[in-house]
């Protein structure tokens, strides 16, 4: 009887999971450049996006431009949540995990709700960014910008709902595949060569997948593509069924 309450004793609570989670997300070096690179990809994609325009003045401009000042932070956060995961399988610390908390559940919902909360940090990070990059872009054309236009608001709320469920559906990914290369490779052969041959070639399938879904959440000026809402749901009921098939496998599979 003491031994079984001294062992319970010695198991960490969730909360001190999820602590030691925090801690290896902020101390992590490539959380940090996938970040950095998020920012430059968002100024990257604005600017060459802005550039092809004619009317700076125009709302399809300005959605285009916080569309493209901002999908950049989704994917980004999506391999943020992989490689934290993919991480743990690479290089055995989700073996330390298990023999801390053996209740396997544990370890995966502190690992996806970390995740999120990276996701989180990436989406405050990418909306301020956003701002700051069409502000300048806009300022230097000597085109006024509202930051509180309703079109703004709309893409800098959707990539703050859009990348944590990015970065979570990144780690339940990697609970699945658990291969770092293969994990990120595939998850962005599907984004960018899979889903757009979809939404170019049947758009009406297309807009239903989770890529698409995640776009919409950028108040994309795209015609084809689903409404915020809407898309935010299916971006969620995707997110929901990876995790449900990572959760399955990371019961009945050794690490």
């Amino acid at each position: 009887m003491t031994s079984v309450s001294s062992r319970a004793s010695s198991t960490p609570s969730f909360a001190n999971v999820l602590k030691a989670e925090a801690l290896t997300a902020r101390t992590s070096a490539t959380t940090k450049l996938l970040l950095l690179a998020s920012v430059v990809m968002a100024a990257v994609s604005a600017v060459a996006n802005l550039s092809t325009v004619d009317d700076l003045a125009s709302d399809d401009t300005l959605r285009l431009a916080m569309h493209a000042s901002t999908v950049a932070t989704m994917i980004f956060s999506l391999l943020a949540g992989l490689v934290a995961t993919t991480a743990a399988f690479r290089f055995g610390s989700i073996d330390q995990r298990l023999l801390s908390a053996p209740v396997r559940s544990t370890p995966l919902a502190a690992k996806v709700i970390g995740a999120g909360a990276t996701g989180f940090v990436f989406g405050v990070v990418g909306a301020a960014a956003a701002v700051a990059i069409t502000a300048s872009y806009y300022s230097f054309n000597d085109v006024a910008f509202s930051a509180t236009s309703p079109l703004v608001t709309k893409a800098l709320l959707g990539i703050l709902i859009a990348a944590p469920l990015y970065a979570m559906g990144g780690a339940a990914i990697g609970f699945l595949v658990r291969n770092q290369p293969l994990a990120v490779g595939g998850s962005m052969a599907w984004l960018l060569v899979i889903e757009p041959t979809f939404i170019i070639g049947l758009p009406k399938v297309g807009k239903w997948l989770p890529g698409a879904a995640g776009v919409a959440l950028t108040n994309s000026p795209d015609p084809g593509l689903l409404a915020q809402v809407p898309g935010g749901l299916i971006l969620a009921l995707f997110v929901a069924v990876v995790l449900g098939f990572a959760a399955l496998r990371f019961r009945v599979t050794d690490v």
